[in-house]
This record gives structure tokens, C-alpha cells and sequence, in this order.
């Protein structure tokens, strides 16, 4: 037994602590002892469990510390080039009204602000062809009042009179008029893209068409608005206004078209710059004046027949 004073141990049967000389007493033995007395080996199982389960229960499982940052990391979306491309130019979201007004304000700025989207086959399409319609859409206006204005000479004043006559509108040639104009236009448009496409492949400079094809449009813009529509209402106050108006159009546009064209085939030399404009424009002013004359020449010779037609 141990002592309860100094817990030294002692032999059952001794009445007197060895060490300190405290009297045993049987009643007064640590319960404790007696455990670990009638089966030590039980006991030091027990203690030797607790204290090899206690750091098993404490510790957390791997699994859920694994799993955490893969629940919250949110899949990430594949994005397709093309079609985020396809999105940011969509026709849709393109106003080309509003870019056409801007454009005669502020035209390279404008431009280079939409250039993304006009790069897109759609929306440059679209231009050329809105482009190409307002004018044959003017021409065919323009053709309708030149016919139902009428002037006629009072003999009794020797003075012209003008008289609307609304009749004369059914003798135009409404199909021949829109099909035409509409082909000559978008002939021009596609003339100009093809030839400054194909002299950039000459001198190596590489350039995409649809990108060209929306320069030409927009450039004709300036010369649509000042030589179509202000040109034939500033004749009505004088004549040599509408020429005015005609060529700053004319200039307007040639500038702009020129300033857009360097931004997006890019030269070393100014003067290589210089000769590629003059053969691109050389070609086209040729095959322009050529068609010009050919169109011309068979509306002369027309009128002519008709005249001739009259005396048979």
C-alpha cells in the first residue's frame, strides 16, 4: 500500500510508513491504487485508449479540407474568339444612321471609333449598300422633280412660266431608273475597293477588303451629302453655288478617303505613298471617264434616233 502522507510504498501488512512513520490505516488507501492493484493491466489499457483515440477524435478529416476550395472556385466559362468578335460587331448593336451623321462632322475620328465593327462582313455590307440606295434614292428623286417641273414660254410676255405637272410621272421608267443608278453606285463603290485591295497586294502590303470596302463607302459620304442634296438646292438660289458645293464634296471626300487609306496601309516612304495613290487613282479616273463617255455617247446617239424617229 502507499502512504497517504508521503505516498511511499509500503508492505500490506505494515501498521507504519517506512519513510515518514504516518500510520497506516486500510481505510484510508487511494481508490485509485486499489484499481491499479486488482488489475494493472486493465488500467493501463484504459489510461493508454484515451490518450491514443484523443488526438484520432481531435483531428479533422482530409477530405472536406480538400473539397473546400474545389466547391467554391466557380467553373470557368470557355469563350470562343470568334464568337465574342461576332457579339462586339453584331449588326444589331451597329447605328449606322447615327454613324453616318457623325461621320460628315467628324469623319476619321468616327471612324476609327466604329472600326471594329466595320470590319465585320455584315456591317460593311450593309454600309455600302445603305451607302449605294441613298444615293440612287436621290438620283430617282432628283429625276421625279426635274420631270414634273415644266417651264413654257407665255408669247404674250415672251417670258418662261414653270408649271408642276404630276402626270408626267407615270412616263418615267421607275425599274430602269432604280436597277441602274443602284448598279452604277455600287459598281463605283466595289471599283475603288478592288483597285486600292489589289494594288496593296502588288506592293505587298497586306490589308483586309471588308476593312477597304467600308473606307470607300464611308469617304463617299461627304460627297453624297454636299454634291447630291445642298448642290441642286443652292442652284435654285445661283448657279455657281452648286458647283461650289459639288466640289467641296468632291475634295471632302477624296481627303478623307486618302487620310483613311494611309492609317490602314501604312508606308515607310511618303513618296511610295505618293505613287501608290497616283496609279490607284490614275486607273480609276481612266476607267471612270471611259464609262462616263460610253454612257454618255449612247444617251446622245438615243436622243439623237428619237429625234431622227420624229420626221419618218
Amino acid at each position: 500500500m502507499n502512504c497517504t502522507n508521503c505516498g511511499t510504498y509500503n508492505n500490506p501488512q505494515s501498521k507504519f510508513c517506512i519513510k515518514c512513520g504516518n500510520a497506516l490505516n486500510a481505510d484510508n488507501l487511494n481508490q485509485n491504487e486499489l484499481n491499479q492493484n486488482i488489475n494493472p493491466q486493465q488500467n493501463y489499457q484504459q489510461q493508454a485508449q484515451p490518450q491514443m483515440q484523443q488526438p484520432i477524435n481531435n483531428v479533422q478529416p482530409a477530405q472536406p479540407q480538400m473539397q473546400q476550395p474545389i466547391n467554391n472556385v466557380q467553373p470557368t466559362p470557355t469563350v470562343n474568339p470568334s464568337q465574342q468578335n461576332t457579339t462586339f460587331v453584331d449588326g444589331k448593336t451597329f447605328n449606322f444612321i447615327k454613324y453616318i451623321i457623325s461621320f460628315i462632322i467628324k469623319p476619321f475620328e468616327t471612324y476609327k471609333k466604329e472600326e471594329g465593327k466595320l470590319v465585320n462582313v455584315k456591317n460593311g455590307m450593309i454600309l455600302s449598300g445603305i451607302v449605294a440606295g441613298a444615293m440612287m434614292i436621290i438620283q430617282l428623286l432628283t429625276s421625279m422633280i426635274s420631270v414634273i417641273f415644266v417651264k413654257t414660254m407665255d408669247y404674250s410676255t415672251f417670258d418662261y412660266k414653270t408649271k408642276i405637272d404630276f402626270a408626267r410621272l407615270k412616263d418615267l421608267d421607275y425599274l430602269s431608273l432604280i436597277g441602274k443608278n443602284l448598279l452604277i453606285y455600287v459598281c463605283i463603290i466595289l471599283a475603288i475597293t478592288v483597285v486600292y485591295y489589289l494594288a496593296s497586294l502588288v506592293v505587298k502590303k497586306s490589308t483586309n477588303f471588308i476593312k477597304t470596302l467600308s473606307i470607300s463607302a464611308s469617304s463617299i459620304i461627304p460627297y453624297v451629302i454636299m454634291g447630291m442634296i445642298v448642290s441642286p438646292l443652292l442652284g435654285k438660289i445661283w448657279a455657281p453655288l452648286s458647283i461650289v458645293a459639288t466640289i467641296i464634296g468632291a475634295i471632302y471626300s477624296i481627303i478623307i478617303f486618302v487620310l483613311l487609306i494611309n492609317d490602314n496601309i501604312k508606308f515607310d516612304k511618303k513618296d511610295m505613298c505618293a505613287y501608290f495613290h497616283l496609279v490607284c487613282m490614275t486607273i480609276l479616273s481612266t476607267a471612270g471617264y471611259y464609262v462616263y463617255m460610253k454612257v454618255l455617247t449612247s444617251g446622245i446617239t438615243n436622243q439623237i434616233s428619237d429625234y431622227l424617229n420624229m420626221f419618218k
